[in-house]
């Protein structure tokens, strides 16, 4: 971690408080650093977050310092552990945080007051054994279907909202024989679980009913409620382009984005890819099994910010923190992030009509996260990663039923998870 402290004016001096709490002026200006993953927000807090919070405290200055995706938990791991890194640790949720967590990288969020801003489920992905917060929540991605509204109207499709009502709209546009019904393929099979499992699957395994239950050990990913939410999935296959085998993330995007596909499964992060080549584009949520039943949508935490638990900062990293939680931060982010969202439980107006109609989509729905990054992937074989690899044999072999996939996925994690082997 770095710290810079700047001489200032003794009147200055004298007319501040020192460090003692959130909130509190500090006698001189200090500089705490925030690392992230995120190398593609360098412009977004540079420009616009923190010289809005810097506006509010200027004796704090924060330098934003990210290190590339695919190193940051080794270098994370690796600057802490020699007793360096940021005074600010942008959190993985989940597995990855929970480790960080038992080895004591982070400071106890407990007591900040902006915590109040976010309710249990939101502080999950973050929290220890102990149930304590290390991490503030900052934004989560939502999954759904974008679709071309054009082709649409052009069809007279409605948006369906059952399962049945959705494969007769796939069923129509594969008739009509101009478009390709999904924009999908299996070339990636991250987002085969993302995108789509784990996606309509919520609506069939009742969202965290289903999750936690295979958490505690008192569900199996044999159970009906998980082979059904496959053979759902399965049933997407007729209705993929031809060569969907080796068609990649990329190409999913540029044949949704082309105009000749009219159904895109993807995150909201892709919410200004889709937009690019200013189709007219609209988005739904997963459909349910059948009229009536409760909507689910997956809400995945993304990011939080926890505090170095070795920072000589740490009243003005919790300063920083304080406001992140509040509404000034959470709308500066989200809008000049589309596809982001906050978790807070204040409301935020996003400026992007396609980010807008996606947050709306939360409205009566239970959010859920991905089915197994909470636990059931801090062993080997990681139900995460068995579930992209199944999923995309299912994908790319006509022998392959929903069926065997869950029962392979229960074998590998009852070999090593204790509340499976029960």
């Amino acid at each position: 971690m770095r710290s810079i402290n700047v001489s200032v004016p003794l009147a200055v001096t004298l007319g501040v408080m020192f460090a003692g709490g959130v909130g509190a002026a500090f006698a001189d200006p200090v500089t705490i650093t925030l690392n992230s993953w995120r190398t593609e927000d360098i412009a977004v807090w540079q420009d616009t977050i923190l010289p809005a919070f810097e506006a509010k405290h200027p004796d704090i200055k924060v330098e934003f310092a990210p290190i590339n995706t695919n190193e940051y938990n080794a270098a994370i791991q690796s600057q802490i552990e020699g007793g360096a890194g940021g005074d600010l640790i942008t959190c993985r949720p989940f597995d990855v945080n929970r480790e960080w967590i038992k080895r004591g990288y982070f400071e106890s969020l407990e007591g900040l007051p902006g915590l109040a801003n976010f309710d249990k489920t939101s502080r999950a992905a973050w929290s220890g054994a102990d149930n304590k917060a290390y991490c503030l929540p900052v934004a989560a991605v939502l999954a759904g279907f974008y679709y071309n509204a054009d082709i649409f109207k052009e069809l007279g499709l409605k948006v369906p909202t059952t399962s049945a009502e959705f494969i007769d709209v796939l069923t129509a546009i594969k008739k009509d024989g101009r478009y390709t019904p999904l924009a999908y393929g299996a070339a990636e099979s991250w987002q085969l679980a993302y995108n789509g499992l784990y996606s309509i699957g919520p609506a069939y395994w009742k969202g965290e009913e289903g999750r936690l239950g295979l958490i505690d050990g008192k569900k199996k990913l044999t159970d009906p409620e998980f082979v059904d939410a496959i053979a759902a999935f399965a049933a997407w296959k007729p209705f993929l382009p031809a060569g969907q085998e080796s068609l990649n993330y990329a190409d999913m995007t540029q044949l949704f984005t082309l105009g000749k596909a009219a159904i895109l499964p993807d995150g909201s992060w892709d919410i200004n890819q889709v937009t690019s080549t200013n189709l007219n584009v609209g988005v739904f949520g997963p459909p349910v099994p059948k009229a009536g039943d409760k909507r689910y949508l997956q809400e995945m935490p993304d990011m939080g910010i926890g505090i170095n638990a070795k920072s000589t900062h740490k009243e003005a990293a919790k300063t920083f923190l304080d406001w992140v939680a509040g509404p000034e931060f959470q709308e500066l982010y989200v809008n000049a992030a589309p596809g982001f969202f906050a978790m807070s439980s204040k409301p935020v107006t996003y400026k992007n009509k396609l980010a807008q109609d996606f947050a709306d989509l939360k409205k009566g729905a239970e959010l859920t996260p991905r089915l197994a990054l909470d636990r059931l992937s801090a062993g080997t074989p990681p139900l995460d990663d068995e579930t992209w690899r199944l999923l995309q044999v299912m994908f790319t072999k006509a022998d392959v039923t929903p069926q065997q996939v869950a029962t392979e996925l229960q074998a590998g994690l009852a070999s090593w998870y204790g509340p499976q082997k029960k």
